[in-house]
């Protein structure tokens, strides 16, 4: 019985975890996705945190621990190295668009990419997690 509620508490911990880097994941797609029509839509906005340089390595320091976090804690218990493995890809190309030389269609082209494979290995990963439990 009481290792029954410790497994309860390691899957809580876990899906907040989970939780929160598929939030961060949803974050930077979102922001990729719909920064260029605020620019458009609200000028203004062009110089406030979100339209800077500064988010993308702020929003990566963020990504990054919270991926690993969840992806470790998930493969404790599902044994699957898959879900991982997009998840490192996904973080992978995040880094790549940081990088210079690519343009700015090249970097929206990674970020995006890269997100779509963080949620999708976060997807994988939670599902998975669940299935073991």
């Amino acid at each position: 019985m009481c290792s029954r509620n410790i497994r309860r508490a390691g899957g809580r911990r876990a899906d907040m975890v989970e939780g929160a880097a598929v939030s961060a994941s949803l974050l930077c797609l979102v922001h990729c996705l719909a920064l260029p029509i605020l620019l458009l839509a609200l000028p203004g906005m062009a110089g406030l945190f979100f339209g800077s340089e500064a988010f993308h390595p702020v929003a990566l320091a963020l990504v990054v621990p919270l991926a690993l976090a969840a992806f470790r804690l998930g493969y404790r218990r599902h044994r699957t190295r898959r879900p991982a493995l997009l998840g490192l890809a996904g973080m992978g190309c995040l880094i790549a668009a940081l990088l210079p030389g690519f343009g700015e269609q090249g970097e929206t082209g990674l970020t995006v990419a890269g997100s779509l494979l963080l949620v999708a290995g976060h997807v994988m990963n939670w599902r998975l997690r669940n299935r073991a439990a």
